[in-house]
């Protein structure tokens, strides 16, 4: 008798695009040089993949869009209610990953602490997102991670520093909508990049590292 595989479903930017693997028409970060340049081999060498294969899961929709914030009210702002309703299509997904915020971050989104209903803002964004996931997946368990900083290739720096701002939103957002946390910035280490932000095939590994130690798994890349 077969055990159904719990479909996963990923909300995420560029880090976690791959070609091939989004929505059509979406932007897709990885593909055709950077595939190469980045080292990657497959969609296995990506972190989501690698922590749904642990997981034992199935990919289900990975609802991922090069460049977009979390903050806006319109697509492809991951508030947006196009991207909110795109992770599911006959059934919901059993569990999705938020892995939003890094480009709110690089274009310095207002924090916005003081109003949870502003979109604008990247705590009321990431607050209305989650209110809307809620929503349209009622019976997925929604597990949102903070940003680490990333480094160059050939040193330990050269990434965006940790900003424990937008960290502080969004585990504050997280425990607001009664979802979990993985608090992938608290390791304290970086993930190696050739551009400072997105991962090479050791900076994916290094992240599904992250990812599984935050699920409470074995997470031996830390």
């Amino acid at each position: 008798m077969s055990t159904r595989k719990p479909k996963i479903s990923i909300l995420g930017d560029s880090i976690s695009t791959y070609e091939g693997y989004q929505p059509y028409g979406y932007s897709v970060y990885y593909r055709d040089d950077r595939l190469y340049d980045n080292e990657l081999e497959s969609v296995e060498d990506t972190w989501w993949m690698q922590v749904i294969g642990a997981l034992g899961g199935e990919l289900y929709i990975n609802d991922s869009f090069s460049g977009s914030t979390v903050a806006g009210m319109f697509f492809p702002s991951a508030c947006s209610d196009e991207r909110c309703s795109a992770l599911g299509a006959e059934d919901a997904p059993d569990m999705i990953f938020v892995y939003m915020g890094t480009n709110d971050r690089g274009l310095s989104v207002p924090l916005g602490m003081e109003n949870p209903a502003d979109p604008n803002g990247f705590y009321g964004a990431y607050r209305q997102m989650l209110k809307k996931i809620k929503l349209n997946y009622p019976s997925a368990k929604i597990v949102c991670a903070t940003l680490p900083a990333g480094r160059l290739q050939e040193g330990d720096a050269g990434g965006y520093d940790e900003d424990t701002g937008y960290n502080e939103a969004i585990a504050r957002a997280v425990a607001e909508e009664g979802c979990m946390l993985a608090d992938i910035a608290a390791f304290g280490k970086r993930y190696e990049t050739l551009d400072a932000c997105h991962p090479t095939r050791a900076g994916h590994k290094t992240l599904a590292g992250f990812w599984l130690k935050a699920l409470g798994l074995s997470g031996e890349n830390i």
